[in-house]
């Protein structure tokens, strides 16, 4: 039996743009693909064309109401988390606190994009144990430095993706998938990094954060982030990542 089409798959940030156009005449229904892409929309087109095409505006924006009310409603607000000192009191969560109740919460997937990895063995060692116990899916997006001129490639991987191995994962299987940039296997210029410091888990909740999954990131460094329990911008951040393994963007390590 074939689901019923829903707006449960399309972020709020999409969903909002969209009720504003139509409540400001920007945009007229009948909606059809062509108006979408001219507001500037580009996903999940064919899922809301099945659900609001056909229907006069006051019935979309009824529509859409109800379903950012109801979003609303169930959103837990977005938590500061911290590293660093403080005044006593503080609102915020500490950032090595959040990490390692994200990886013992986790039961199905765990998508971690990282800068900067040091001696991160107290950090990761939660989640290898719910990768034991659950069979939880882990994927690493990690940085590489970009090759320089005349270096070899697959020497290049081993020397930097070997060694995280070694410094931060030494609990042995399960391992996570590990995949970097392949752009880092280009000497430059131009220059790029993988940047980014977030944590996605069971396309439930999302940690981003400032800190790296070092020592100092975790410990001593002035670093903030957000804890979002939020299913659609979790999915969204995971769905993101996962795309660049999809059109061939980024590549897995192999260790062995």
């Amino acid at each position: 039996m074939t689901s019923r089409p829903s707006l449960k798959q399309v972020s709020t940030t999409v969903l909002e743009q969209l009720r504003d156009a139509i409540a400001t005449g920007r945009l007229l229904p009948p909606l059809g693909r062509a108006a979408l892409v001219g507001l500037g929309i580009r996903h999940q087109l064919d899922l809301l064309e099945a659900v609001l095409a056909g229907h006069p505006a006051p019935t979309c924006l009824l529509l859409l109401d109800v379903v950012l009310a109801e979003r609303e409603r169930r959103k837990p607000p977005p938590e500061l988390v911290w590293t660093g000192p403080e005044r006593s009191m503080g609102a915020a969560r500490d950032t090595a606190v959040v990490l390692r109740s994200l990886f013992e919460e986790a039961r199905e997937s765990v998508i971690l994009a990282g800068y900067s990895f040091d001696h991160a063995r107290d950090v990761l060692a939660p989640l290898h144990a719910s990768m034991a116990a659950y069979g939880v899916d882990v994927r690493f997006f990690v940085d590489v430095p970009q090759l320089k001129h005349g270096g070899n490639a697959q020497e290049h991987l081993r020397q930097h993706l070997g060694a995280f191995f070694k410094n931060n994962w030494p609990f042995g299987p399960p391992r996570p998938r590990i995949y970097h940039d392949l752009r880092a296997l280009l000497p430059g210029p131009p220059w790029c990094s993988l940047h980014a410091k977030c944590v996605a888990v069971d396309r439930k909740k999302a940690f981003i954060s400032s800190a790296n999954f070092t020592q100092r990131g975790q410990e001593r460094n002035l670093e903030v982030g957000v804890l979002l329990e939020d299913p659609t911008f979790a999915g969204h951040l995971a769905a993101q990542w996962v795309g660049l393994i999809e059109v061939g963007l980024v590549a897995q390590f192999d260790p062995s």
